[in-house]
């Protein structure tokens, strides 16, 4: 693999990669790298793989770091010549460990905090100028943070993501803007495929005080109609003016489509936005990349992208 170099405890185990998938998911946060190495014992020219749990990968294009994380599942099986090895950045650390904060700040100062009490840098993280009040007790630091944004959104109108830049900087960033990529299908766009689902609809929000008096209510009369009801209710806090929170809540049908393309395109990333130009699908505009899956294999490589039509934010609550 000419343009992919992955080390191991900075051991270069690049001629012996058959397989590199690098992947990411805006609902899951860390980033994946899954490699396979061949292993044939009967074969003594070959080179054993010495690696194992909790070592550190990293893999680099052209001498950047584009992934950085501890190993931590190692398979093999009986009847194949490799083991694959699974790696998460250090996004999953922010997934895993949990603790206590009463957050008491601005969104981006909550970021600050919960990455101070973690011991992770903070690269940067999104401005909203909107201050959070929120007792955190016993919640994972991503969760912490996106419910902090998932606050500051309501008032901002804009959608944050959590990732993780340069092998181990937290990132909060406004999700959905371009990324510089166009997939057409004269060129680059392999294979490309439309949906349409009601599953997620939400066709009416009550907003209710503390002790769950009715407030206010939001509706789509249309849909229901047409669908049926499907309620969720929203608790005021305070003097805050929930309409804008209560209105974000409504979702109506949910387009979203799928795409192949080669060559693999590193700027294609969950929590950014490209524009594909496509007759035969349909698709055409811009649309934003809920999941990605890049892979390099016999010097090849493409990439497969979950899209959706709506920018989509993983709203968390700790309360």
């Amino acid at each position: 693999m000419s343009d992919i170099k992955l080390l191991v405890e900075n051991k270069d185990w690049s001629q012996l990669v058959e397989k590199i998938t690098w992947s990411g998911d805006s609902k899951q946060a860390a980033r994946k790298l899954q490699f396979s190495i061949a292993s044939r014992d009967f074969d003594r020219f070959l080179p054993k793989a010495t690696i194992a749990e909790g070592d550190m990968a990293v893999m680099q294009l052209d001498g950047v770091n584009l992934f950085g994380g501890k190993i931590l599942e190692v398979e093999k099986s009986s009847s194949g010549n490799t083991i694959t090895y699974t790696a998460l950045d250090f996004m999953y650390y922010l997934l895993q460990n949990q603790i206590s904060l009463i957050v008491d700040c601005t969104a981006e100062e909550c970021a600050a905090k919960v990455c101070d009490k973690l011991g992770v840098t903070l690269d940067s993280a999104s401005a909203t100028g909107v201050k959070v009040y929120m007792p955190a007790i016993g919640k994972s630091g991503y969760d912490i943070i996106m419910a902090a944004y998932t606050k500051a959104a309501a008032k901002t109108g804009k959608i944050y993501c959590c990732r993780m830049e340069n092998i181990n900087g937290v990132q909060v960033i406004e999700k959905g803007e371009l990324c510089g990529v166009e997939l057409s299908g004269d060129n680059n766009l392999t294979e490309a495929k439309y949906k349409v689902s009601a599953q997620n609809m939400v066709n009416r929000v009550i907003v209710v005080d503390e002790s769950g008096n009715e407030l206010q209510r939001l509706e789509s009369a249309g849909e229901q109609a047409k669908f049926g009801t499907m309620q969720r209710i929203y608790k005021k806090s305070g003097g805050e003016d929930a309409g804008a929170a209560a209105k974000a809540l409504l979702k109506g049908l949910e387009q979203s489509g799928s795409v192949r393309a080669t060559p693999a395109d590193i700027r294609a990333q969950s929590g950014w936005a490209l524009v594909i130009k496509d007759k035969a699908s349909g698709l055409a505009g811009k649309f934003y990349i809920e999941s990605d899956s890049h892979t390099w294999e016999d010097g090849k490589s493409e990439m497969q992208l979950t899209l959706a039509f709506a920018n989509v934010m993983d709203e968390k609550e700790v309360e």
